[in-house]
């Protein structure tokens, strides 16, 4: 049976490394508002485990989609930013407990979140899908998955909804990024995994992956935006104000080209 590709394999372990050194990463105590951050550096964080968003290269380096995204933004708001990668089961926690400024993370806006954080307007959005082996034949509808092991990432809204949704029907199995979830998938770890579609999509495109994407009818689709800390109202503005100015002169849209695809719209 084929596993992960050797590159693929090779940002897993490389994120695991940089996963596991966040702690020494000087990060500030209380999250700021925008004039403390001028006078300082802004502080950024996503998991460094979800390619092509974030995901730690061969090299060694934090790079993809939403560290673009933030050097941008960053560039636009005249500020220094330090990107860093933190746990993704514990990144809204320590937002929101002042271990940094912003994250700039793919993270999709749910009524939950929002009662922990505050958001900027979206910058994309991402739907859930449900994948399965390319031999799958048995899996066609939720209902099929019913005493499978499914598969989803901690802390993601896939998680939330596979649990919600799986209980006493499947087994749940959960995993600390989409490149060990998907080594689970195609190494038959997993039955099934539940996961947003566009990386999942990205990845299928640059590595050679036994894997298709069932129709299941529709799943929930949710805006993704830059969470903050509740009552950072300039800071927030900033953002939004970088936001639009990065869409309007075509860098978000390079961006978009670069780690997604050319010519594909994800907003």
């Amino acid at each position: 049976m084929k596993t992960l590709t050797k590159k693929f394999s090779q940002t897993l372990a490389a994120a695991a490394v940089v996963i596991g050194a966040t702690a020494m990463v000087a990060m500030p105590t209380q999250a700021r508002d925008l004039p403390e951050i001028r006078d300082d550096v802004f502080q950024v964080a996503n998991s460094g485990a979800y390619p092509p968003f974030s995901y730690v290269n061969t090299q060694g380096e934090l790079v993809g989609f939403d560290v673009d995204i933030a050097e941008a933004l960053a560039e636009k708001m005249g500020v220094e930013v330090n990107i860093q990668s933190s746990p993704w089961n514990g990144i809204i926690a320590a937002l929101a407990g002042g271990r940094f400024d912003a994250c700039i993370c793919s993270m999709s806006v749910t009524e939950e979140r929002k009662k922990a954080v505050d958001f900027t307007d979206p910058y994309y959005s991402a739907g859930l899908s449900v994948w399965v082996q390319e031999s799958t034949d048995d899996i066609s509808s939720i209902g099929d998955l019913s005493g499978k092991q499914v598969g989803s990432t901690l802390g993601e809204t896939g998680n939330q909804w596979a649990v919600e949704n799986g209980e006493g029907k499947w087994r749940n199995q959960t995993f600390q990024g989409l490149p060990d979830m998907m080594n689970a998938l195609t190494t038959g770890r997993v039955d099934a995994m539940i996961a947003d579609d566009v990386p999942v999509l990205v990845a299928m495109q640059e590595n050679e992956l036994p894997i298709k994407m069932v129709d299941v009818g529709e799943l929930p689709r949710w805006p993704a935006a830059i969470s903050i800390q509740k009552n950072k109202p300039e800071l927030k503005a900033a953002l939004n104000a970088a936001l639009a100015e990065i869409k309007a002169d075509g860098t978000y849209q390079d961006i978009v080209d670069k780690w997604i695809g050319k010519g594909v719209n994800i907003e």
